[in-house]
């Protein structure tokens, strides 16, 4: 990364110096945007990221981070984040309607990364193709902490139905997005790279082996979340007595399933994701360790993530860049809205839904961390990819770092505006209207 550079390690630790300090005070001015954002109802998100750009020269005078250091951040925090997202996915709620999640989750997804390459082809003709494509993938994908938070202004505005939906929809589409990105990566880079994500070999290979090593991937990520998943319960219900231990098995149980996807054929993150679902859907002897118990321990792991991921991208991306993509990103930013409303319009051609669920759904569907997580991946590709000469890579880096920066920072402030002002109230749910009268 073009701002983070190696210095002198921490005596006695691996770490650079000033890691713990600056480590300190970016939580506390991070947690103080996050009291500020809520106290003006803007996305927590948003400020986030500017907390991030605007710390950039204080932070960086003392806290000298690698681009490994970067990586490995960028990898843990999006093990965490597929894996709370696992743990949101409760099957029995959303019991008939699995196959329109399905759809939302993935065909959608497809649709709307391919609008937005489209868009960014017409707009950047400039970028080299294979850029535009993996760039695409960042700005569609979609993120369980912004769900969330629109979730929470939408609180009116939504049935529950399709809350739930949209929060099974979600998890599928992160899932995705990792093996989209992958899967294109591995077939257009040209140099041996191995990128953290590890979906593809060195070097690029042609289209029926990449098809071969996704469907490894893939294998090994099902049967190695599976079989942690299907010894979940077994293992809450022996070890735990508490809600700490609760924690303390459920991250271990995390640990083990990124793990042992990795060890099986590089399907770490999927594999989490899939020992996510086992462990919501499970039952316990105990029955307050239940889905909302497992979700309420890990919530705090997830903000950390989240955090992690929004700083880390304001602390990376150049100012000067900035500057130069601010249209272009505003202009996107204006035009992502309509893309995800496509994608959900295809992928929802029944009559179950009216054009304003559609258009709910819509407007749950925003970027966040992941986003940015796959965007700092993004920048590491770049050498590898055709049409961009080694010596281009750090340039056009810090420009579609930036750009993708002032989309997802605009889109965040402009979705919340869009859902406030044109979302009507939802109709009242059949138990919402017997308990009012």
């Amino acid at each position: 990364m073009s701002v983070l550079a190696g210095h002198a390690h921490l005596a006695g630790t691996l770490l650079p110096k000033g890691f713990f300090l600056a480590l300190g005070l970016v939580f506390l001015a991070a947690l103080a945007a996050d009291r500020g954002a809520a106290r003006l109802r803007l996305p927590v998100g948003a400020a986030l990221l500017l907390v991030g750009l605007g710390l950039q020269g204080p932070l960086l005078a003392v806290m000298h981070v690698s681009a490994r250091h970067a990586e490995t951040v960028d990898r843990v925090s999006l093990a965490l984040l597929i894996f709370y997202a696992g743990l949101g996915t409760d099957l029995r709620r959303i019991r008939g309607m699995v196959g329109v999640g399905l759809r939302l989750g993935g065909l959608a997804l497809l649709i709307q990364v391919a609008v937005a390459a489209a868009l960014l082809q017409g707009l950047a003709g400039a970028v080299p193709l294979a850029a535009i494509w993996l760039t695409a993938v960042c700005l569609t994908a979609q993120d369980t902490g912004s769900l969330e938070d629109q979730l929470e202004v939408l609180k009116h505005r939504l049935d529950a139905r399709l809350a739930h939906l949209q929060q099974f929809a979600t998890a599928l589409s992160i899932v995705g997005s990792l093996l989209v990105f992958g899967f294109l990566v591995g077939v257009l880079q040209v140099r041996g790279h191995s990128s953290h994500l590890e979906l593809h070999a060195a070097g690029a290979s042609p289209m029926p082996d990449q098809l071969l090593s996704v469907g490894r991937h893939l294998l090994a990520g099902v049967l190695a979340g599976s079989l942690v998943g299907a010894l979940a319960s077994r293992l809450v219900d022996g070890l735990v007595r508490s809600e700490r231990q609760l924690l303390l098995v459920v991250i271990a149980l995390a640990f083990v399933a990124f793990g042992l996807g990795q060890a099986v054929g590089g399907g770490g993150l999927l594999a989490v994701f899939c020992a996510g679902v086992w462990l919501s859907n499970g039952r316990f002897r105990l029955r307050r360790f239940d889905q909302h118990a497992l979700h309420h321990v890990m919530h705090p792991f997830n903000t950390a993530a989240e955090y992690c991921l929004l700083l880390l991208l304001g602390l990376s991306v150049q100012p000067a860049a900035l500057l130069q993509v601010l249209p272009l990103g505003l202009l996107l930013a204006l035009l992502l809205p309509l893309v995800r409303w496509i994608g959900v319009r295809l992928a929802l051609p029944d009559a179950r839904f009216s054009a304003t669920d559609r258009w709910r759904l819509a407007c749950c569907s925003l970027p966040g961390a992941v986003s940015l997580g796959l965007a700092l991946s993004l920048e590491g590709e770049l050498g590898q990819l055709p049409g961009v000469a080694p010596e281009q890579a750090e340039n056009l880096g810090a420009s579609l770092l930036a750009l993708i920066f002032v989309v997802v920072l605009a889109n965040l402030l402009l979705q919340r505006l869009l859902a406030l002002r044109w979302l009507p109230h939802a109709a009242a749910q059949p138990d919402e209207q017997a308990s009012r009268s």
